[in-house]
């Protein structure tokens, strides 16, 4: 029985896993006729294989190695394109594939983990340099066998030509008629590597249809939750009594057992910290499992979080901002105590936003089974290289073995959705220990309402506001943000042994700040005086599993940012355009980053690189840096802001009732942003409250656009991702449970709010950077603002809700 869609041979896996010294060996081969020592090819060609990243068959066809995960960006596509631009291979000829988690994958490859918008951004630069090797290689292979010099033969459209009398050769006809065996260490070795100069590009930039499509639209796509195992039984989760920290004391499944093909019911091991309270019915048929785990009886302990609720949560959030002892902060420049104590005035604001959560189209889902010494796992994660780990030490922890001794491969399949909440991997964990109890594999599928029960949410939070104006300027800003921490639940920081991951605060002290939670308050504009104080909440962190989803504290930040320097600017009697154009000059700095960005050429100093691009993982200088996506900084922003005013019309009559706003964005990090701005068109009925939103534009600067086509669509989705949460979504805790547990309480935008969306790619030229995240945290604050210019209220909770516009209009 096959356990896996993408198999290496031995010898590609060969291949790829040399090591010479310190850097990863790429097979890279030439002909004898060049090196003494290299042979002709035989009838039976191999494969040519100058770079972990892609593989080229004798007939020419390429399949690009694709270990970022596949949730409807149609991220290999962008990557393909690529390899496949420097390589000068015709399109139609390049296909993906996804090579699956295991440990012999990840020594080659390195971490597989799709977040933060990074994929395009991390990757260009080397797989780049992975395309323009391959081409080389073959030009230099062509060369010899035209019997040219290198320098007179080119690459273009699979074929090496002799620029001199107009002879060429296929990359099939090279690799038919000799073997390429030159090798290149990884990053040694690429440093060297010379590319193609960007005006000569002749796929990247282009709206290639994306490979994914095919498949999904005739249905061979594979999901996680179209896998099937033979024999294998199905699992369905019972509700748990709390969100984390319940235990089942006890199960009663006297009623289940009159269920046909009802098998048992499992309490998971819960004593590694994960699946907590987790009670699985198990049957024959997905129907009996969900039928069974309706009739369980389970008596609960509700644990240490069984009295949580959103309330409460606030009432203590408010405690800590009133303490000025708690906190660390996150950016400290100038005298805001100075500015404010002398200001004229003092705007003070209080903002707070509430939990969202990813709601995938797809529920959690995950099939387990033991094969031989093999645990294999099918399913579509985030990362299978932190899946293939998390399970390797839960199935230690719970059989009593050795990690080492435990092999684990992980699956990967396309997902129906990811937005940061496929990136835990609690369903893997139950449908493994399921597996190991019932002796048979075990597809465990989560519903609708178990998935919201069990979700991963963003954080709820607190914001408190206060700016200075003097002499008819804004001269500082105090922002207090009280909220969940998201690091140390994935075990990070100084506590845990890995501080690069979390950063210090910005008063030499050395205390760890949780960057996923606070980013986005250090905004590019220049402000002599600015203070961030960042409070961790540890109790929301655990009790709700606060976690990124897609912006991470972006979404949250930006909109009290924005929303602010909008009060600011109406206080001060500007226009909002102006006051923020003004501030937008590239002078200062934030948190030791000049608000102008690097200069030209700087290499990224992003922390994340090292996360993701180290060959050997996670070590230190072992990639090639990237040119910083901060090149150009607050500028560029301003010259994104002009273009959405611009086209969208800003400063022109509306009707009574409608109103226009702005913001901007730099998510995702301060160290990796994508320049972003956004306009809101909204009408606001006084009577009711409801908000229409008419149109959106957006302008986005992420450097280099790979594939304009997708790029709209990544921008789009993203925005309507903005739109619903500021409109509608909402997550509310009691009792220690979340309340919301389907889509008729837990409500997204509808298909008739959708609003007209105009996008205007600016291509600066720089080092791209990510489209998938960025649009959707300008949208929130513009539609804020918006709502303030149609109808005169200041909106500062999200989501604004149609009763709450009603209810501050009749308050006016």
């Amino acid at each position: 029985m096959s356990t896996t869609d993408t198999q290496l041979s031995r010898r590609d896996f060969m291949v790829r896993s040399m090591a010479t010294g310190s850097g990863l060996a790429l097979g890279i081969g030439f002909t004898h006729s060049v090196i003494p020592g290299a042979h002709a090819a035989t009838a039976t060609a191999e494969a040519f294989t100058p770079s972990i990243w892609f593989t080229m068959m004798p007939n020419g066809h390429t399949s690009i190695h694709v270990v970022k995960s596949e949730m409807g960006q149609h991220i290999g596509t962008a990557l393909a394109q690529i390899v496949a631009d420097e390589l000068e291979v015709n399109w139609q000829d390049v296909t993906i594939n996804y090579p699956e988690g295991s440990a012999e994958n990840f020594a080659v490859y390195g971490l597989a983990y799709t977040v933060n918008s990074g994929s395009v951004t991390t990757e260009f630069d080397r797989l780049s340099r992975s395309g323009a090797a391959g081409r080389i290689a073959l030009v230099e292979a062509g060369a010899a066998l035209l019997g040219t010099n290198v320098e007179d033969a080119v690459a273009a459209n699979s074929r090496v030509t002799d620029s001199v009398s107009g002879r060429s050769l296929s990359y099939s006809e090279i690799l038919t008629q000799t073997t390429i065996e030159r090798r290149f260490s990884y990053p040694d070795d690429f440093r060297g590597i010379p590319l193609k100069n960007r005006a000569d590009y002749k796929i990247i930039g282009q709206s290639k249809p994306a490979h994914d499509i095919p498949s999904k639209t005739n249905g061979s796509a594979r999901y996680g939750i179209d896998v099937h195992i033979p024999g294998m039984a199905y699992g369905a989760l019972v509700l748990p009594r709390a969100r984390y920290g319940a235990k089942a004391l006890s199960v009663d499944d006297s009623q289940a057992q009159s269920i046909p093909g009802y098998i048992q019911a499992v309490t998971v091991d819960d004593s590694f910290g994960k699946c907590t309270g987790w009670v699985v019915a198990i049957a024959e048929t997905f129907p009996a499992a969900m039928s069974a785990a309706q009739a369980l009886e389970v008596e609960w302990d509700p644990g240490p979080h069984g009295d949580v609720s959103l309330e409460g949560l606030l009432e203590e959030y408010r405690a800590l901002q009133a303490d000025p002892e708690v906190g660390a902060p996150w950016v400290d420049q100038g005298d805001v105590d100075g500015s404010l104590a002398n200001a004229d005035e003092v705007l003070e604001s209080e903002y707070t936003t509430d939990m969202v959560v990813h709601a995938t189209m797809e529920p959690l889902n995950a099939t387990v089974h033991q094969v031989g010494d093999t645990w294999h796992v099918h399913t579509g994660t985030q990362s299978t290289s932190f899946a293939r780990m998390t399970l390797t030490a839960y199935l230690a922890h719970f059989l009593g073995k050795p990690a080492e001794e435990i092999k684990v491969i992980v699956h990967q399949r396309v997902l129906g959705g990811g937005f940061g909440g496929k990136q835990d991997y609690d369903e893997i964990l139950a449908a493994a220990y399921c597996s190991h109890q019932v002796a048979r594999p075990v597809k465990l599928i989560q519903t609708r309402e178990t998935t919201f029960a069990t979700s991963f949410p963003r954080t709820p939070t607190l914001h408190k506001l206060r700016g200075s104006i003097q002499g008819g300027a804004f001269t500082a800003m105090q922002h207090d943000i009280v909220c969940g921490y998201m690091g140390p639940r994935f075990s990070v920081g100084k506590a845990y042994g890995s501080d690069w991951l979390q950063l210090d605060a910005d008063d030499g002290s050395g205390r760890d700040i949780d960057q996923w939670s606070i980013g986005g308050s250090d905004h590019w504009y220049t402000l002599d005086n600015h203070r961030v104080r960042a409070i961790n909440h540890d109790q929301t962190t655990w009790a709700v599993q606060a976690s990124a989803l897609r912006t991470v504290s972006n979404s949250y930040n930006y909109f009290v940012v924005e929303s602010f320097l909008d009060e600011v600017a109406h206080r001060l009697g500007k226009d909002p355009l102006e006051l923020r154009l003004s501030m937008l000059t590239g002078e200062g700095t934030s948190r030791g980053i000049p608000n102008a960005g690097y200069e030209p050429g700087t290499g990224s100093d992003y922390y994340m690189d090292r996360l993701w691009i180290s060959l050997p993982w996670p070590s230190e200088d072992s990639w090639i840096p990237y040119e910083s996506a901060t090149v150009g900084g607050a500028k560029r922003l301003a010259n994104v802001l002009r273009v959405a005013a611009g086209k969208a019309g800003y400063g022109k009559r509306m009707p009574k009732n409608h109103g226009m706003g702005i913001a901007v964005s730099a998510a995702e990090e301060r160290q990796s942003p994508t320049w972003v701005a956004g306009v809101a068109e909204v009408a606001v009925d006084p009577e009711s409250g409801e908000i229409d939103l008419q149109k959106l534009t957006i302008a986005m600067d992420m450097g280099i656009a790979i594939n304009p086509v997708n790029a709209v669509a990544q921008i789009k989705g993203a925005a309507l991702w903005g739109a619903s949460q500021v409109l509608s979504e909402r997550l509310t805790v009691k009792d220690g449970a979340f309340e919301q547990h389907n889509f008729d309480t837990y409500l997204p935008i509808r298909l008739s709010q959708v609003p007209e969306i105009d996008v205007e790619i600016v291509e600066s030229g720089n080092h791209p950077s990510g489209v998938g995240e960025p649009s959707s945290t300008v949208v929130a604050p513009a539609v804020a603002n918006a709502v303030f210019n149609a109808v005169g209220v200041r909106m500062r909770h999200m989501p604004i809700t149609a009763d709450a516009v009603k209810a501050a209009l009749k308050a006016t």
